[in-house]
């Protein structure tokens, strides 16, 4: 079972990728390191962080932050203080810390946005998506029916559980 939600997840640090210096990065051929500068929880820091480039298949390069702490390729580095990776945090991503009814709730709901349906378990009849393969249409219907009677099953459960755990006393 996920860790329980007291547990931080990487959405609790502030994040520095790689991207938000891609023209920085491109300005110059050469660059080995980045210098940063901030201010976090009232104390100032400033110090470089080193960088590693990689070949891309069709030329040009793909730049990456070296973890200041165990020197990992990462391509997002979170502030804890000084920024590393999101292994030298300890911290895990916020789906990993999800309880399994969640897990049917986020499938279902991703499932419906993907259908063009409206937020709920239930849906209507509003037809397949323009430009959707009629088998990708009813394979999604099939498996978010399937996800709903799922959640619903594991609804009923706990209410089952609840009422055999509460007595009456008068």
């Amino acid at each position: 079972m996920p860790a329980l939600a007291t547990t931080h997840s990487l959405n609790n640090y502030p994040r520095l990728s790689i991207t938000s210096y891609r023209d920085q990065l491109r300005q110059t051929d050469k660059a080995n390191k980045i210098d940063v500068n901030y201010k976090y929880r009232n104390q100032s820091y400033s110090y470089s962080i080193n960088l590693a480039k990689t070949a891309c298949n069709y030329g040009n390069y793909r730049y990456w932050w070296l973890c200041p702490n165990c020197s990992k390729r990462v391509s997002v580095l979170y502030c804890a203080g000084a920024y590393v990776c999101r292994h030298c945090i300890g911290a895990n991503y916020g789906s990993q810390l999800q309880q399994p009814i969640d897990r049917l709730f986020s499938r279902a709901e991703a499932i419906r946005q993907r259908l063009g349906w409206q937020a709920g378990i239930a849906h209507g009849n509003q037809g397949r998506p323009k430009h959707m393969h009629f088998t990708t249409y009813y394979k999604l219907v099939t498996e978010h029916d399937r996800l709903v009677q799922k959640i619903c099953g594991a609804s009923m459960a706990m209410i089952d559980k609840i009422k055999g755990s509460v007595s009456y006393e008068r």
